[in-house]
């Protein structure tokens, strides 16, 4: 439940928008409103969706990792707030970019792509790993791949450092011949 009713916003903007009062910070001491910036965003919004934009939205809308990294660009190529984003690309709440360029910079693109809530259920997980399980060929498959691999790390080791100590001898000689 919001702590301010459709009709109480919808009052608060209309007497901002019609000038009664001096502004914003006078609107919210008259209202007993604590923050001036609540205001803001309801004028904001009231003006960028109409009366729609007051009101509380039942189902949270979610946006694609190149949506959310469309907006982002757009943002840094036209160097403007989040709130002028938001208004270009309809989304109602600032915060929401701003949240997206936290994640972004945090853990790049995956970052905005990852599900909002909590992780899948321990059924989805268990479900995942026993798809990961080997057959016994399979198993021995890959401990085969994996000695070969040592063994190939070896070879190229020990190529490296006769490669070096051939390069060492020789220029050993060149010195000696001078």
């Amino acid at each position: 439940m919001s702590k301010y009713s459709f009709e109480f916003k919808l009052n608060v903007v209309l007497d901002y928008l019609n000038g009664e009062t001096g502004g914003y910070k006078t609107l919210a001491k008259k209202y007993n409103i604590k923050s001036k910036t609540q205001i803001e965003t309801w004028v904001n919004r009231y003006e960028q969706f109409g009366e729609e934009g007051l009101k509380r939205t039942e189902t949270k809308k979610s946006y694609s990792g190149e949506f959310k990294l469309a907006v982002l660009q757009y943002r840094q190529v036209n160097k403007c707030s989040y709130r002028e984003a938001a208004n270009h690309f309809g989304i109602a709440n600032s915060s929401t970019i701003a949240n997206w360029q936290r994640k972004y910079l945090a853990e790049g693109f995956e970052g905005l792509n990852k599900p909002i809530g909590r992780p899948a259920s321990m059924s989805e997980k268990s479900n995942e790993k026993d798809r990961l399980k080997l057959t016994s060929s399979e198993k021995e498959e890959l401990i085969r791949l994996r000695e070969e691999n040592e063994f190939l790390k070896a070879s190229l080791a020990y190529e490296k450092k006769l490669k070096a100590l051939v390069q060492a001898r020789e220029q050993k000689t060149k010195k000696k011949r001078k």
